[in-house]
């Protein structure tokens, strides 16, 4: 009833380099549009915020992600909209920030 301890060594270092993946992975979508408040996906109307946000793959998984909330902020630039989601595979949190235009607004 001896556990292998390369079987154990194994699945660990397997582990390991997943984690690592993952740390990648988030750092990458950390750079992507959307990402920040600083860097926000530009829209022209706010209706296209939620479709824009649900076509919008896991970076994880590529899975399809799910809204859980939403918050606006008035700024001199236009309306900042921000997207709480989860990913409905790995459950995985996500955050994407928009930018509805006001009318007239370059």
């Amino acid at each position: 009833m001896a556990r292998d301890p390369r079987a154990r060594r194994a699945r660990r270092e397997k582990e390991r380099a997943l984690r690592k993946d993952v740390r990648r992975v988030e750092q990458l979508a950390a750079r992507l549009p959307g990402a920040t408040p600083e860097l926000p996906i530009d829209v022209a109307a706010a209706s296209v915020v939620e479709v824009k946000a649900r076509a919008t793959p896991c970076p994880q998984c590529s899975g399809e992600l799910e809204i859980k909330g939403d918050r606006a902020e008035a700024t001199p630039r236009g309306v900042l909209r921000e997207l709480a989601l989860t990913c409905r595979v790995c459950r995985a949190p996500r955050t994407i920030w928009f930018r509805v235009a006001t009318p007239g607004a370059n």
